[in-house]
């Protein structure tokens, strides 16, 4: 064998070899998006069953409306065992306008609470916030 048919072989094994890094690469890479989205979409759907458990128990008259910022100011980790992930949920609840934005001293008669969930795991980039503006009304008292 010449030089000239090693030097082939050694260009076309280098060749083989970076080809088979970027599919590699690739495919850790779709792998991480694919756990980031799976995490995400999990985060999402206990955030909302949080703001749903709220709604819920103020259209059944289960919980008043005062009571919101007092049973709400909460963590909760919840273990799935269905997908193997620990879940981290931070429940913040606080007196707000009607836009959301907390107030430093909450007046008389407050009729709006700001409820915030925000969700981390393993596998996710960046936690999952979600929030709900909850307004007094005559059925929630």
């Amino acid at each position: 064998m010449s030089y000239m048919e090693m030097f082939v072989a050694l260009l076309a094994v280098i060749l083989f070899a970076s080809v088979s890094v970027m599919m590699n690469r690739a495919m850790l890479e779709q792998y991480d998006l694919l756990v980031n989205a799976s995490a995400y979409l999990q985060a999402s759907h206990l955030n909302h069953s949080i703001l749903d458990e709220i709604d819920s128990k103020l259209f059944s008259k289960q919980l008043a409306f005062k009571n919101i910022t007092t049973q709400y100011n909460t963590t909760r980790t919840l273990n799935l065992q269905h997908n193997g992930g620990t879940y981290n949920v931070q429940i913040a609840a606080a007196y707000s306008d009607s836009l959301g934005v907390p107030l430093t001293t909450p007046e008389v008669n407050m009729i709006y609470v700001r409820v915030r969930t925000t969700t981390t795991t393993a596998g996710l980039n960046q936690p999952v916030v979600m929030q709900r503006v909850y307004t007094k009304t005559h059925l929630n008292l």
